[in-house]
């Protein structure tokens, strides 16, 4: 049995962020693996400036030098527009005797009972809340807070006595960077040094991204 985090998102482009959180939740839960899976068309967000393409080989970049963190490109070769559920249902049906864990930020749990057939996630994953940003948890509907009430634990053992169906707060370092925030940078020609790893800063001047977005 196997511990397998999935983080998903636009990653247009990854940045130090993704990658830290990423490493924080693999630490603290010792989990084998986390996989960034990049979205094909997010349900709730614009559409990438960069392609498909592009942004996947950002991540292998980015990711080179960390071994339990791969690219799974499931979501990119479906086509179509990446509804977390589905996702969800493709990984449980290939690792069907392995723990997923799906690793979000807080800012958007608060938010996920816009997601398609939210309530049904915990039936393929546990969910892991990153408190990686200033935004109050209490800021959700009544519903998702019944729902976050029911299925809420913090006892760490907890989320190895099941394959899926918990939720958990795990405490990790604010880090204030977002891709919308590197791209404005970027295209005002202000230094993103600190926010990206070298090679991905490399990688979008050689090809020309995002300076005319």
């Amino acid at each position: 049995m196997r511990l397998i985090g999935i983080l998903g998102g636009t990653f247009d482009p990854i940045h130090n962020g993704h990658i830290r959180l990423a490493i924080e939740v693999l630490e603290k839960l010792k989990l084998d693996e986390v996989k960034l899976i990049p979205a094909n068309i997010p349900p709730h967000r614009p559409t990438p400036f960069a392609s498909p393409a592009d942004r996947k080989k950002m991540i292998k970049l980015a990711i080179s030098d960390e071994k339990k963190l791969s690219i799974d490109l499931r979501e990119i070769e479906n086509g179509n527009i990446s509804y977390t559920v589905n996702t969800l249902k493709s990984l449980r049906d290939e690792f069907s005797n392995d723990i997923i864990f799906l690793i979000i930020g807080v800012d958007v749990f608060n938010m996920i009972d816009g997601w398609k057939e939210w309530q049904s996630l915990l039936n393929y994953t546990h969910i892991i809340v990153a408190n990686r940003s200033s935004d109050n948890e209490e800021n959700i509907s009544g519903a998702l807070r019944k729902w976050r009430n029911e299925n809420k634990i913090d006892d760490i053992n907890f989320l190895t006595s099941a394959l899926s169906g918990y939720i958990y707060y795990i405490d990790t370092p604010i880090v204030e960077i977002s891709s919308r925030m590197v791209r404005k940078y970027y295209t005002k020609n202000k230094n993103i040094d600190d926010y990206l790893p070298s090679n991905v800063i490399t990688y979008i001047k050689e090809n020309n991204l995002y300076k005319n977005n």
